[in-house]
């Protein structure tokens, strides 16, 4: 390590402990920290999403990927999908997730339906092609995961994923407390 690198290092460390972690905590933040890092920056690239298309070769693309995604997580949360939903979902802009939706529904993938809550509003849902591209992307996904967990210790595993879990939380505790201050 170079010597300005170290010195970097050391300033961090000495930085969180004045916050009032123990060193084996700043540590362990700056560890967390490296990782989140390469999350984002393999979730930006969409990594998974094109080593799936790349594999499967199913006809959609990186859009279709993140509208099946969004949509299948509307339905697991028993919410009702829309474009603005899907807009919200996404990060984009609503004029750029009506263009995602309308390609979606083309392709057979998306069909739009009545809303259920709001007769002046259209509703989302994925069709039989659209469940099934959804279904193999899943798989797929969960196989890699798989391969990757698959000789943690159970214990480990479920205790990761509470942890995981509870880390996951804390922007959105984060802003509420930036709220009220």
């Amino acid at each position: 390590m170079a010597k300005s690198e170290s010195d970097a290092r050391e300033s961090h460390l000495a930085h969180l402990i004045g916050l009032g972690l123990s060193p084996a905590a700043a540590q362990a933040t700056m560890d967390i920290d490296h990782v989140m890092i390469h999350i984002r920056r393999s979730m930006q690239r969409r990594e998974m999403g094109r080593m799936a298309l790349r594999d499967l070769g199913p006809n959609i693309d990186i859009a279709d990927l993140e509208i099946l995604g969004a949509l299948e997580l509307c339905a697991i949360e028993g919410g009702e999908a829309t474009v603005g939903l899907i807009a919200e979902r996404l990060n984009v802009d609503p004029s750029r997730a009506s263009r995602i939706v309308a390609d979606a529904v083309d392709k057979g993938i998306v069909r739009r339906v009545a809303s259920q809550s709001d007769a002046r509003r259209t509703g989302l849902e994925l069709t039989e092609l659209g469940q099934r591209h959804g279904a193999v992307i899943r798989a797929y996904k969960w196989r890699i995961f798989a391969e990757a967990l698959g000789d943690w210790p159970e214990e480990d595993l479920v205790t990761f994923a509470r942890l995981f879990q509870r880390f996951s939380g804390w922007m959105t505790e984060a802003k509420a407390k930036a709220g009220k201050g």
